[in-house]
């Protein structure tokens, strides 16, 4: 996958700006639309979808490449000895794609024709700048191999290096051109082959956070994920006829909404009627707000701009007053679980509404223990994450018994301007790419950071796979020990970093594990909008995290209370993971659990805090820190940093930031004290 990724699907630059894995899915979900109903769809599907495969063996003769790949493949099955008809099966498949630029696979030209730019509007950005001559001469060529020779050339006469820096420059520079100077494509709305629908869930946060305890919380996560995704799927599906819904039809699912392609066969209305007559979203008292515009008519695909008014159209239904809903008029029994909803069943001694009584049956078939029962393979070991029926938080927090508490730290992670970055988006194919890929490394991500980290605290990883509640699309929920997880983010997000080049914000708050944990998810999504640093020039390194650890109640009103001191900011919650890092490094945190230079840091740390409640004062703290500078070398480096971030002109010290980031590490250490 990450091979299909990395490969281009025209290497020409400012020709094609997506993927290889876009453009072949893309060119199977256009042949599904046009061909549906033909006996031969099987064939058809699996050659679009590796029609291109060559490109990754032999990109200069591309042909030859997938008969290579097909006939590697065919020699592997037999040698297994698969019975059946498969290598019929491939042999059609293979001759198919062999045949792929014959004028009958259209498929594959709409998708092309889609993806690509026309030359003179890629000329004019490359005529005006003299580093763009090697590719303006690429541009012209009538073959992948006479490009690839001409750039081999001037590889060899620039140097791999400066070739790499102008192909980014240019393929830049002609990007915004060709945005800047794009009409929007109009597609009638007759002979429409298929539909474009987006499917969001209303007010996802504040359904999540309805329920009170980890187990129903994490359903009501999955429960998001499931209605805005598979439910649509399936009922598509079982409305067609003579057909079955690829999954390439379903381009994107991410923060709570969905993106499906449908064949026109099946009404739109119809669709979602039969959706919204669904008896999950009936028991659940959810409604759908779901948009749709014609996606493929008369061989022609629409726009991409067409996602921003069927996100604007479906804001404003989302808007649209339908009159109040009487919950309950007092006449009878409340919902023990919500206190808001009538109740319907009585289950063990509670009354439940049907909202409350949905969710719990389901978090007792896979809620928690769905994560904690099966084996995981990590560094190729079998792994049992070890539950042993304690209370999930306490497991969480690291504890072995009921009476083992640890600290436990709450996550929050969403992507900076996600917005933009898809709204700054030209073809399907780069739209896919970008919604596959974000969401593709987020998760790898995390795999390989457990798989680092379970070498030095094995423990520990296994109770944070089993604090995973959400991790899709740019965002995710974790609820981890403390001790790990201000290290097991920056590692995480670095990596998504590096190979995206998104940025991310950051929102721990690490609590007592009988805390409510609504609360402290609400908190943790507040604190980190508050960690949120704006794009400008100063500021290039924009992954950020904010940190709060409190042994008390917190809700997101009164993360506030704890950012001011009179009139000084104390806490900003804005720290770059690289000045998060730079601090680790000073006190030299072991995660393996050794506490023993770091909790002198602690209490260095601890007593600077004090000092600031004790005096009330922001000059004689400075005094204190530059006093206690000299009579501690050891802790020179650190408090070298808070006294680097005193700004005299915005009334701002990061005592308490500094100060968090320790404690977070230091709470996972022991039992919580009474």
């Amino acid at each position: 996958y990450e091979a299909l990724l990395s490969t281009p699907a025209d290497t020409r630059p400012g020709k094609n700006f997506s993927s290889l894995a876009a453009h072949m899915n893309l060119t199977s979900l256009i042949g599904w639309l046009i061909f549906g109903e033909a006996k031969d769809i099987p064939y058809y599907r699996l050659a679009a979808i590796l029609h291109d495969v060559g490109k990754i063996i032999k990109p200069e003769a591309h042909l030859d490449g997938a008969s290579l790949f097909f006939n590697e493949v065919i020699q592997k099955v037999k040698e297994e000895g698969v019975k059946g008809n498969i290598i019929d099966y491939l042999g059609v498949v293979k001759d198919r794609v062999e045949k792929h630029h014959s004028l009958d696979f259209k498929p594959d030209h709409i998708a092309a024709e889609n993806e690509r730019f026309p030359n003179e509007k890629i000329e004019e950005v490359f005529s005006k700048n003299e580093e763009c001559s090697p590719f303006s001469e690429m541009l012209n060529q009538k073959s992948t191999a006479d490009s690839i020779n001409i750039e081999n050339k001037w590889i060899k006469k620039l140097g791999e290096e400066e070739y790499r820096k102008r192909y980014s420059k240019c393929s830049a520079l002609a990007y915004d051109h060709i945005k800047q100077n794009k009409g929007e494509k109009k597609i009638e709305n007759n002979k429409v082959n298929g539909y474009i629908y987006y499917i969001n869930f209303p007010g996802v946060q504040s359904f999540i956070e309805y329920f009170s305890n980890l187990k129903d919380i994490s359903t009501a996560s999955f429960m998001v994920d499931f209605i805005v995704s598979t439910l649509p799927f399936v009922h598509f599906d079982n409305l067609l006829q003579k057909t079955r819904l690829p999954l390439e039809a379903l381009l994107a699912v991410s923060g709570g909404h969905s993106i499906l392609v449908g064949r026109s066969d099946v009404e739109p209305e119809k669709f979602i009627d039969d959706l919204k007559n669904d008896s999950l979203l009936r028991d659940l008292d959810i409604e759908l707000p779901i948009t749709y515009k014609p996606f493929f008519a008369n061989e022609n695909l629409a726009s991409y701009d067409v996602i921003s008014d069927l996100m604007r159209e479906s804001q404003f239904n989302s808007l649209k007053f339908k009159g109040s809903k009487i919950l309950s008029l007092g006449l009878h029994r409340i919902c023990d679980n919500c206190k808001e909803r009538p109740a319907v069943d009585k289950v063990g001694e509670e009354y439940l509404c049907s909202r409350c009584k949905t969710i719990k049956d389901f978090a007792n078939k896979r809620g928690f223990s769905a994560r904690v029962k099966p084996k995981y393979i990590i560094c190729n070991k079998e792994v049992d994450i070890g539950y042993n029926g304690i209370d999930p938080m306490v497991f969480i927090s690291g504890g072995n018994s009921d009476d083992d508490p640890r600290y436990v730290s709450i996550i929050k992670f969403d992507a900076n301007d996600a917005s933009m970055y898809f709204a700054n988006t030209l073809t399907w194919s780069e739209y896919v790419d970008k919604s596959f890929y974000t969401d593709y490394w987020i998760k790898k991500s995390l795999r390989e950071t457990a798989k680092e980290y379970y070498n030095k605290n094995q423990e520990m990883v296994k109770r944070l796979i089993a604090g995973i509640q959400f991790l899709g699309g740019d965002e995710g929920l974790l609820i981890s020990p403390a001790l790990i997880s201000i290290n097991f983010m920056i590692d995480m997000i670095k990596k998504v970093y590096r190979n995206t080049g998104v940025t991310f914000k950051v929102g721990i708050v690490t609590v007592k594990p009988d805390h409510p944990v609504q609360f402290a998810v609400s908190t943790a999504e507040k604190i980190m909008d508050e960690a949120k640093i704006e794009k400008d020039e100063v500021n290039i390194d924009r992954n950020s995290i904010g940190i709060l650890v409190s042994p008390s109640f917190v809700s997101p009103s009164a993360i506030r209370s704890f950012q001011r001191f009179g009139d000084f900011t104390i806490l900003s919650y804005k720290n770059t993971i690289s000045e998060v890092e730079d601090i680790l490094n000073d006190v030299k945190v072991d995660i393996s659990g050794k506490d023993e230079n770091f909790k002198d840091f602690v209490r260095e740390m601890e007593s600077i805090v004090q000092f600031l409640y004790m005096h009330k004062n922001i000059n004689e703290t400075i005094i204190y820190l530059i006093r206690e500078r000299v009579r501690h070398k050891e802790y020179s480096q650190l408090i070298d940093k808070i006294l680097k971030s005193y700004k005299i002109d915005e009334k701002k010290i990061n005592i308490l930031d500094i100060y968090f980031i320790l404690k977070n590490i230091d709470s996972g250490f022991s039992k919580v004290r009474e």
